[in-house]
């Protein structure tokens, strides 16, 4: 168990260092009220201005260009290799750090500091995001269109995804072992796809009057692909042809290559500045990938660390954690193993396990944003706010705490002053009132290996949509929190 270093005599040094929104008024105080706390904005030089606008035009970027798991792995493996870190399941030193690839779509990073067997900063997010995949067999037809047949992939509202744009990006392994990356509907001149609705004129029966759970059945998000029949009419089944035209042709594949195949349906388009005043960011996959985001940013910002610091993006945190790239995998132990060879130290079983036991992690997962439209599911004085900076979330769950990972008092203490003292605005929030719902992240997972670990990430308004909201100076300060946890926790 790591021993947390005395806090008063430090934040006592440093408290007039830290801006004014980073001084958090005596407990209890009315100024304490989320309403009356300053926000980010208050307080910004016109450099941090600058700061915010750049690195949200950068986020924008990457949200728009990473709209899959597998995108958003390359693009970590791209980073991590121009940033000198080489393969820690290959031999050799490794003197500025490591990275740990699985199956594409599960990622590790390692930064060298002293004494790793004595625990290593973490932080761990995920790079998966709610969305429709393709059937294996999904071709037909049916009254003249040509349809693609979906299947649900995380906690989405289906009705979301109906009548809207829609981007179709795919990863193909054929038989031979040629790998086809493909990507459809948002590049320059493309068409998109869509999922038709019905009008209100006739819904009255088999939506309206039905409970949104029933309204949508998933059976019925089938995807709009085609309508000029191919071949002679005496054919059959000519728009299911036109599209197995299509697909061989523009990218060599055949009907029962898309067994072997990970092909999403995602909302077409880039990611967009929202309000009149530009202070928001609107984009597909916000959760979680401005998580990924700002940690692989302070990940490699980091710059003669006092301790050993390791980076996890998993797969699947959407459906449970489960399977080979999920957090309930034995990837953390592999990497932990792994860090302790190149750093010198013994990587038996038992120092692995000791090694971990003694680590301090964050669970980088977006929160969900207090929206006043919504105000009756939200603990008012527990909900986070736009503007007040990254969330600390002691624990998440449901129904009575179930499915939670509680953050014990001395490690939310340790936090917090880390947090003060780096000039980190932050607030302490929960996930909505008591039996309304609930929700988990992979803490628990990691939790499993007697770590300590708090969830904290930026909050967001219309979490799991197709167009989540996020605020710029949000993300600004929860990147500044990730960077003070490496540096300092």
């Amino acid at each position: 168990m790591p021993k947390f270093p005395p806090m008063a005599s430090s934040r006592r040094k440093v408290a007039s260092e830290l801006p004014k929104a980073a001084r958090r008024p005596a407990p209890n105080s009315d100024d304490d009220q989320p309403e009356s706390r300053p926000t980010i904005w208050d307080n910004l030089s016109a450099r941090q201005r600058e700061e915010v606008e750049a690195l949200a035009a950068e986020y924008r970027r990457f949200l728009s260009e990473n709209k899959t798991e597998r995108t958003v792995g390359a693009r970590i493996l791209a980073l991590a290799k121009e940033a000198g870190l080489v393969d820690l399941a290959q031999g050799g030193p490794a003197p500025k750090g490591g990275y740990l690839a699985h199956h594409g779509k599960l990622f590790g990073l390692y930064a060298p500091g002293r004494s790793a067997e004595k625990g290593f900063n973490l932080i761990v997010a995920h790079g998966d995001a709610p969305r429709l995949d393709l059937k294996p067999r999904c071709l037909y037809e049916d009254g003249g269109l040509g349809l693609l047949k979906s299947n649900l992939y995380g906690g989405l509202k289906k009705f979301q995804w109906l009548a809207r744009p829609l981007a179709m990006w795919g990863f193909c392994v054929l038989k031979d072992g040629r790998e086809v990356n493909f990507r459809f509907g948002d590049e320059p001149g493309d068409p998109v796809l869509t999922i038709t609705d019905l009008l209100p004129h006739l819904d009255s029966r088999i939506q309206r009057d039905k409970k949104l759970v029933d309204a949508f059945p998933a059976e019925r998000l089938n995807v709009l692909a085609a309508t000029i029949p191919t071949g002679s009419a005496k054919e059959k089944h000519r728009l299911k042809k036109t599209v197995k035209d299509f697909l061989y042709k523009k990218w060599g594949l055949s009907e029962d290559d898309l067994v072997s195949s990970e092909i999403e349906l995602v909302p077409a388009g880039p990611a967009q500045e929202v309000g009149l005043d530009r202070s928001l960011i609107g984009g597909y996959g916000q959760d979680d990938r401005l998580s990924v985001f700002v940690a692989l940013k302070a990940f490699l910002a980091g710059k003669k660390l006092q301790k050993p610091s390791l980076l996890i993006i998993f797969d699947r945190e959407e459906i449970g954690s489960y399977g080979s790239t999920g957090a309930e995998t034995n990837f953390v132990v592999r990497l932990a193993a792994a860090a302790l060879a190149k750093s010198g130290a013994k990587d038996d079983w038992r120092a692995v396990t000791e090694a971990l036991a003694a680590s301090m992690a964050l669970s980088a997962d977006v929160e969900a944003a207090f929206d006043p439209t919504f105000k009756e599911v939200h603990d008012e004085l527990n909900a986070a706010r736009i503007g007040l900076g990254p969330c600390l979330v002691r624990y998440t769950g449901g129904a009575g705490k179930y499915g939670a990972s509680e953050a014990r008092a001395e490690y939310m203490a340790h936090v917090r002053s880390v947090f003060d003292e780096s000039g980190v605005v932050w607030q302490s929030t929960l996930l909505g009132k008591q039996e309304y719902g609930g929700g988990g992240t992979v803490a628990l997972s990691l939790a499993f290996h007697g770590l300590s670990i708090v969830d904290c990430g930026a909050p967001i308004l219309s979490m799991h949509s197709p167009f989540e909201i996020s605020s710029k100076a949000d993300l600004w300060m929860t990147m500044k929190a990730m960077a003070a946890f490496y540096q300092k926790a």
